[in-house]
């Protein structure tokens, strides 16, 4: 018979749930409870792994029962905020994240993740505020210039706001492909196509494979295919079918002509 050993099989889970194996975290930590009901460690990777993978009440529970043995850390505590949001229970992830974004988060992920909870409560302003502390504990940092740009569509902000933040975080990271992506989007939609393509030149089609936004693949297409240069706007049109076809394997895009390749 197979025999578990609870301290191995919890470094097993720890290493297996910072590469995103989260069944296998689940199992693990499983197999800890199974002989140590009360294991604050295998009760927290299980919390966080369950709602990883959606099952969000079961997550809450874990997390929940470790809380009552030790104060869960920060960054557990916000996941949990996060959860109760996913649960429906959003007054409550309301008022945990404004209390964990004012009085315990210390660094500037801990703030970007909590934006990401202000932002799934439909809160942009709470979203756009937890961003600018983000700033102000890290303001040589790209993403968070990227992301308060995203907040800043959201909360309403003038272009040319929106347009000053992608390019400073172009400015820290110039080869980050989502962060001009991002800003020639915006260039497209602003009516600029020449200052667009000027701005993806270092990164199309070169990073075109780490791009995920259908949204934008459809823009940058039609750009390349408007300035002649169909053999890019190509490549972008069979990236936007990958993730299509990877998304629904049974949809279908046309590949006759450029109705369906390119368009606005």
């Amino acid at each position: 018979m197979h025999r578990h050993y609870p301290q191995r099989d919890l470094q097993s889970a720890a290493a297996e749930y910072s590469v995103g194996c989260y069944s296998r975290t689940i199992q693990l930590c499983q197999y800890v409870l199974a002989r140590d009901d009360e294991s604050f460690e295998a009760l927290v990777l299980l919390g966080l792994s369950l709602l990883a993978v959606n099952a969000t009440e079961e997550g809450i529970s874990s997390l929940e029962e470790a809380a009552l043995i030790r104060p869960l850390d920060t960054p557990t505590q916000i996941e949990l905020a996060i959860g109760y949001g996913a649960n429906g229970r959003s007054a409550l992830s309301r008022d945990l994240l404004m209390g964990i974004a004012t009085g315990h988060a210390e660094t500037s992920d801990q703030m970007l993740r909590i934006a990401v909870g202000f932002e799934a409560l439909d809160q942009p302003r709470l979203a756009m505020e937890a961003c600018r502390n983000a700033g102000a504990l890290n303001p040589e940092s790209a993403e968070v210039h990227f992301r308060m740009s995203y907040y800043a569509r959201q909360c309403g902000h003038a272009a040319s706001t929106i347009e000053a933040l992608l390019r400073r975080a172009i400015d820290l990271e110039p080869r980050n492909v989502h962060y001009r992506v991002g800003l020639a989007s915006l260039l497209i939609r602003l009516g600029q196509p020449n200052s667009a393509l000027t701005i993806l030149r270092s990164v199309v089609p070169a990073e075109l494979d780490r791009v995920t936004c259908t949204s934008c693949l459809k823009r940058i297409a039609n750009l390349y295919f408007d300035f002649g240069e169909v053999a890019i706007a190509k490549r972008c049109a069979e990236r936007l079918q990958a993730l299509v076809s990877a998304a629904n394997p049974s949809s279908q895009m046309s590949n006759e002509g450029h109705s369906v390749l390119f368009f606005n």
